[in-house]
């Protein structure tokens, strides 16, 4: 099939849906019918095919899409559940001839896409699973949390799985009910290596299995190169950022029991630069909080890299095995710690965890066995959703600041949460991350 291309799309359902049109095909509260969902994948390599293959358990999986022939046919090899569906390259071309089919999409892109693929569903009234972060930018990241407002019984959740677990209620209990005492400090930490040590391949020929075009979807236009691809897409800035992939996981346990929202600043401190267009090999980012209510101002660091010292955790004791990924708590009394995906909720020291009564369950405890269940139930009005779009928005603005810093090191920032602008350094509030969206250019793919 002839794709459309970038600045071309500018008819028919996509350029009505632009606008604001009623949508069409919102389920009602409510199981449906047979108790299964028609859903869309959009995004179909590693991660796409894995989440899109969980869903067939209990869902119909009726539309594949993607813009990578190769990589999609290798990703469904060997997931029979995945055969025989038509792939579609475009979108919006899949909208706008079975659109009213589709119940609901998961989305799989590089996050750069995030923003487009997602508003455009949501103006056709379809459910949305978006994998994190939700987008490439703040501007994105706002845009899209205000929109996914205006239509409330469409459900939307941000693919950070953690967050619907036993485990995260608890962090959120303990966080409520203060069992540390005041928390004024929280460390986190990945050892994941989003480094590029070597110059951008150039001059490759783009493959005939590969749309370059709507690859790149709303973005600046750039020369293809085979760096990007498989994946390696996330060690670039033009496409990805290196705090979103873990911290949307890590950063989570913090940002639901300490109700963190608005960061006042942010700063990172990089031992070595990025090759252009890339990310550092490694930083130490740290997010000032103000006060919110009774609880106290916050200063998180993220310790992400492979060549950095990561501090020992005040409360862990010396025997304990050192963290690499998760988080901590630092209260007067004692810590929280969990593990990346907030599994493993525990008090250190162990002592004080043995000590401490269980609060009261106050967090909400889902219905569903996994995130996407959680996900797929709240469509039918069975469960309650853990991480719609307006709780997902504030921890992905958290999220591509870091980015920013990352790339303006050594200087804190001071971010105007209200007007989406960093008011002390023009470089770094024109950065890439930042990018005013041209509401044009929003038409032609939304």
């Amino acid at each position: 099939m002839k794709s459309l291309k970038r600045r071309d799309f500018l008819k028919g359902a996509v350029a009505a849906s632009a606008v604001g049109v009623a949508p069409f095909n919102i389920l009602k509260a409510g199981p449906s019918p047979n108790g299964k969902l028609n859903i869309a994948g959009i995004g179909i390599g590693s991660q796409g095919s894995g989440n899109l293959s969980y869903l067939t358990r209990s869902n119909n999986v009726i539309a594949l899409c993607d813009v990578d022939q190769e990589r999609f046919g290798k990703s469904i090899a060997n997931k029979k559940e995945l055969q025989g569906i038509k792939l579609w390259n475009d979108y919006r071309v899949m909208f706008d001839k079975i659109g009213k089919d589709i119940d609901a999409v998961c989305i799989a892109t590089p996050e750069h896409n995030h923003y487009t693929i997602s508003m455009h569903a949501i103006r056709n009234g379809k459910h949305v699973y978006c994998q994190k972060p939700l987008c490439h930018t703040v501007n994105e990241v706002r845009l899209l949390t205000e929109e996914a407002k205006k239509y409330p019984k469409v459900i939307t959740q941000m693919g950070h799985q953690g967050h619907s677990s036993r485990s995260s209620a608890m962090l959120r209990d303990w966080g409520l009910a203060e069992s540390v005492g005041p928390i004024r400090e929280v460390n986190a930490y990945s050892r994941k290596n989003y480094w590029i040590d070597k110059p951008l391949v150039k001059g490759s020929v783009i493959p005939k299995t590969l749309d370059w075009d709507l690859y790149l979807n709303r973005a600046e236009m750039i020369p293809f190169s085979t760096s990007y691809m498989n994946r390696e897409w996330i060690r670039y800035s033009h496409f990805s950022g290196a705090v979103g992939d873990m911290a949307a996981h890590i950063f989570d346990p913090a940002y639901y029991a300490l109700d963190l929202r608005i960061p006042l600043s942010v700063r990172a401190e990089v031992n070595t630069p990025a090759y252009p267009g890339s990310l550092p090999r490694s930083g130490v980012i740290t997010w000032e909080f103000g006060a919110r209510g009774k609880k106290p101002p916050v200063t998180m660091r993220y310790y992400l890299g492979t060549d950095i010292e990561f501090p020992w955790p005040k409360h862990l004791e010396k025997n304990r095995k050192a963290i690499t990924s998760g988080s901590v708590m630092v209260g007067e009394n004692a810590s929280i710690m969990a593990g990346s995906h907030s599994q493993g909720a525990r008090i250190i020291p162990e002592a004080v965890m043995k000590e401490t009564l269980r609060p009261a369950e106050k967090a909400y405890r889902c219905k569903g066995k996994s995130h996407f269940d959680n996900w797929t139930l709240a469509i039918k009005d069975e469960d309650k959703i853990m991480s719609p779009f307006e709780y997902a928005g504030p921890l992905s603005e958290i999220i591509v600041l870091g980015d920013i810093a990352l790339l303006h090191s050594g200087k804190t920032l001071l971010w105007d949460s209200k007007n989406l602008k960093i008011t002390n350094d023009e470089a770094a509030d024109k950065s890439l991350f930042v990018r005013r969206i041209d509401p044009r250019d929003d038409i032609k793919w939304c």
